[in-house]
């Protein structure tokens, strides 16, 4: 990446709504449905309050180290030690997280479409894919996006309103049969799908941003935005298919686009929803991926990342394919250990906010603005 590339506030907007979309627009409304039933979009309403929540902690962090990343936040405020620890603990999650999304891609596409294709062939060019983005730069990556958007949420809105003719709001009956304890535990998962992850985004947010306060209060826009997709979508979902059906499926987004049939000539268009993940999912990979190479070059002392790009890509197919050996593991890891596994890494500018309030830590950036 290029150090100096400064993201203004529309571009960062889209990357953090696509990031935020990514794995969970394909599979969040099964656990939803498994946990809440007819009540699956209610978690999801009420799990993006969490998001707001986080949004004012990670702002609150940037408010007083804007000219930092949180990688070298740990060795500013820890200590050398310490701060390795914390760089290293912290480049595992993000290396973590994107190898589980490539698996992700990987059992999609063998599942649903090529069969008979080897998942690692699948993995690997999906990843080749991420690593060229990669050396390109953040730059790039965030001009693609841009350019990209439009065209993403214009697909998914031709998607939802085709489904609707196919919807039943009886399917969203009776509201609020679940009980309270179920509801805040199936909102605490969601938020951990759509939002914890947004500690990688601590890489990019606020060192380069060109207006830290203005992306700051765009990322509350970002939580707003891509909760209401999310809500929509798992709600639509229900409609469509029943929260007994929604709950047994691995992919009920994918299966919900069969049902479009409109006039029997505007039918099997699910191949697009595929087009739709694939893009979302690619950014939410990719920008964890970078985190963790960037990551990686700052605490080894590396002033070019990108001669750790190759061979970490390397590793990111082998890893993914042993952190899950199977789809059981992988949905009991999701839905019984990520959310309290992603919570302690959510939670780390609360940490660090709290030494720096002890330490009597502060840095301040000036930008020609002022701002």
């Amino acid at each position: 990446m290029d150090g100096q590339r400064q993201l203004s506030v529309y571009q960062f907007t889209v990357l953090t709504i696509l990031f935020s979309l990514g794995s969970t627009l394909l599979v969040i409304s099964s656990g939803m449905a498994d946990e809440l039933k007819q009540d699956a979009w209610l978690g999801a309403a009420l799990g993006t309050l969490g998001g707001l929540a986080l949004v004012a902690l990670y702002n609150a962090l940037a408010g007083r180290f804007p000219d930092k990343t949180l990688a070298e936040l740990g060795t500013y405020l820890l200590g050398k030690m310490a701060g390795r620890v914390f760089m290293l603990v912290y480049f595992y999650f993000n290396f973590y997280s994107a190898a589980a999304l490539i698996w992700y891609v990987g059992n999609f596409l063998t599942t649903n479409l090529f069969v008979d294709t080897p998942r690692p062939v699948l993995m690997i060019l999906y990843v080749a894919v991420m690593m060229y983005g990669t050396h390109l730069g953040l730059g790039a990556l965030v001009r693609s996006a841009e350019a990209s958007f439009l065209i993403f949420m214009s697909a998914l809105v031709v998607v939802m309103l085709s489904l609707l003719p196919e919807a039943q709001t009886g399917n969203l009956m009776p509201v609020l049969e679940s009980g309270p304890g179920t509801l805040a535990r199936a909102s605490f998962t969601f938020t951990s799908f759509a939002y914890f992850p947004w500690i990688s985004l601590l890489m990019i947010y606020p060192k380069h941003v060109a207006r830290p306060k203005a992306c700051g209060k765009a990322l509350y826009t970002s939580v707003i935005s891509s909760g209401a997709i999310l809500t929509a979508v798992t709600a639509l979902t229900v409609m469509v298919l029943g929260p007994d059906r929604t709950a047994i499926e691995i992919y009920p987004t994918y299966s919900l686009t069969m049902k479009i049939n409109i006039g029997h000539f505007f039918e099997r268009i699910e191949a697009l929803l595929v087009l739709l993940w694939l893009l979302a999912i690619f950014y939410q990979a990719v920008v964890c991926y970078y985190a963790a190479v960037t990551g990686l070059a700052q605490m080894i002392r590396v002033d070019e990342y990108q001669s750790l790009n190759l061979p970490m890509g390397l590793c990111l197919v082998p890893f993914a394919l042993l952190i899950y050996p199977n789809v059981s593991y992988e949905q009991t890891w999701d839905f019984k250990v990520w959310p309290l596994f992603s919570l302690t890494f959510a939670l780390w500018p609360a940490l660090l906010l709290l030494v720096a309030a002890v330490r009597g830590r502060k840095s301040k950036r000036y930008t020609k603005n002022g701002r």
